[in-house]
């Protein structure tokens, strides 16, 4: 088993070929070899059946004579004799005829050469005698003596003995030739009985072999395939030792598996790099995001002291001062967290977490970048959307990067107001959908396709990175990101994320707007 799972595929098909059109060939010639002997005994029945009616023929001719001569003693007219003549060439041309058809049986030439001396005894001995007693008025009574006495019957039942002794003998040899023919019938029939069954035995166990080192082993490698396609790593490649074909595929299949490893790697390095590098292009936004918090803090921290260093002490007031400090300590707080998720590297994380919420945490990071190009944002959430499946930090850096492209496009348009459209709704029953769309310049449709090529951008300082890295967070998320242009002018941005199996049956219709 070993040995033939290590033969190359096309060996492995030619012996299971080989083997089956050995039994298909051993059965067919046990069977033709039979069908041959069927002809033989054939052509020998036929033979033997010739042989008789010939012998019979003969027979016939002996009896005509004798009624010819018979018919001459009672009657005296000559015409009586010519059956006598006919049925004597009869006979001549008969016992030619049952010479010939005999000459391979030496012992039946002899019985045919003793028939012929018994037949030429009675017509010299017998019959020639009569008629010529018959000829001559004299001799009719020594005629009509010689036809009453019993030498000419003797002389008769003698070949009438030999005929049957040939017949036979005749006849035994057509019983044992049809003996052969029925035994060569019934082994024919045996053998294509026997090759059939042996035939569709070693077809299926060839089939379940191959089956077996081929076939399945090649659909788990198929499987391992598709599942690496969907990023899923976790998988383990079949590996055992094979030296075939199939050996060759595991080892190319791990292989491709270390390098979608390495790859998720180095992409998920390169998108930890693009969240710093975005951080750095908010350092601003995010300064005045905690700067506003701290400096109520202080301010709410002065009004507190105020309140209590007074003669009367306002404990009223101070209590209110210091609740708003807290207020704003958790306000600050929560920046530098949403801060942390986006820039830390973290491994990837599958779970279940509300869009709109991960939408508007990245919104609260962008808010003072988008107020200070005089950019006016409006959200349009769908109520009662499913959790979607995936890793939360992943596709807010998806949002955030679409954001912060559609306030770049539009802070260098003077044209018309600036303004940014976020909605998300239910795509289907299967997957959730978000846009950003903005009223920047738009997009150049020669060059649509290529928006989302790694190192393309139409940015003098850009890289060429973000989109690219963007869709393959959506990819690897099961999604799919693409642009179009809007109207009158200006991009947008849409995404899809997949339900988990268990929200699309759970979740009911959300509330749908049409996305912009």
């Amino acid at each position: 088993m070993a040995a033939f799972a290590n033969l190359p595929i096309s060996r492995k098909l030619m012996a299971a070929f080989a083997a089956v059109v050995a039994v298909i060939f051993l059965s067919s010639a046990i069977v033709y070899d039979r069908l041959r002997v069927i002809e033989e005994a054939t052509d020998w029945r036929v033979h033997t059946a010739e042989v008789l009616e010939t012998l019979q023929i003969a027979m016939d001719a002996m009896l005509d004579q004798e009624t010819g001569v018979r018919g001459y003693m009672v009657s005296g007219n000559e015409i009586s004799l010519e059956s006598y003549h006919s049925g004597g060439n009869a006979f001549t041309a008969a016992m030619r005829t049952l010479k010939g058809l005999t000459s391979d049986n030496p012992a039946q030439q002899s019985r045919l050469d003793e028939l012929n001396e018994l037949a030429t005894d009675w017509r010299s001995g017998i019959a020639e005698r009569e008629i010529a007693l018959m000829a001559k008025s004299e001799t009719h009574e020594d005629a009509r003596a010689l036809g009453r006495s019993m030498v000419g019957k003797t002389a008769m039942d003698l070949i009438r003995a030999k005929v049957d002794e040939i017949a036979r003998v005749e006849r035994a040899l057509l019983a044992r030739r049809d003996a052969v023919q029925r035994q060569a019938y019934a082994t024919a029939y045996t053998m294509i009985i026997i090759g059939g069954v042996a035939s569709l035995i070693v077809a299926l166990l060839m089939a379940i072999l191959l089956t077996r080192v081929i076939t399945m082993p090649i659909t788990r490698m198929i499987d391992v395939m598709a599942a690496l396609a969907k990023g899923d790593t976790s998988i383990e490649v079949p590996r055992d030792g094979r030296s075939d074909e199939i050996g060759a595929m595991a080892k190319a299949v791990q292989v491709f598996k270390e390098s979608i490893i390495e790859r998720q790697r180095a992409q998920a390095e390169l998108a930890h790099v693009n969240r710093v590098a975005t951080m750095g292009q908010l350092a601003a936004s995010i300064a005045h995001e905690v700067n506003q918090p701290i400096g109520a803090t202080v301010t709410n921290a002065q009004a507190a002291l105020r309140w209590l260093g007074a003669r009367t002490p306002n404990l009223d007031e101070a209590r209110q001062a210091l609740d708003q400090i807290v207020r704003d300590g958790k306000r600050a707080g929560d920046v530098v967290s949403r801060i942390h998720a986006l820039v830390k590297k973290a491994p990837e994380r599958k779970d279940r977490f509300d869009i709109n919420e991960a939408i508007s945490e990245v919104i609260a990071l962008t808010r003072s970048e988008v107020l200070r190009h005089g950019i006016s944002l409006q959200t349009h959430f769908a109520t009662g959307l499913p959790r979607v499946q995936g890793d939360r930090t992943q596709v807010q850096q998806v949002i955030l990067n679409l954001i912060l492209n559609a306030v770049e496009a539009m802070s260098g348009s003077s044209e018309g107001a600036r303004e940014l459209l976020i909605r998300t709704r239910r795509d289907g029953s299967a997957a959730v959908l978000v846009a950003v769309r903005d009223s920047g310049p738009g997009l150049d449709p020669t060059n649509m396709d290529r928006i989302f090529e790694a190192f393309y951008t139409t940015k003098p300082e850009g890289m060429g990175m973000g989109l690219a890295i963007c869709r393959s967070i959506i990819d690897a998320h099961g999604g799919r990101l693409w642009a179009v242009a809007n109207k009158p002018r200006g991009a947008v941005f849409r995404f899809t994320l997949p339900l988990e199996r268990d929200e699309t049956m759970r979740a009911k219709p959300a509330a749908q707007a049409p996305v912009g």
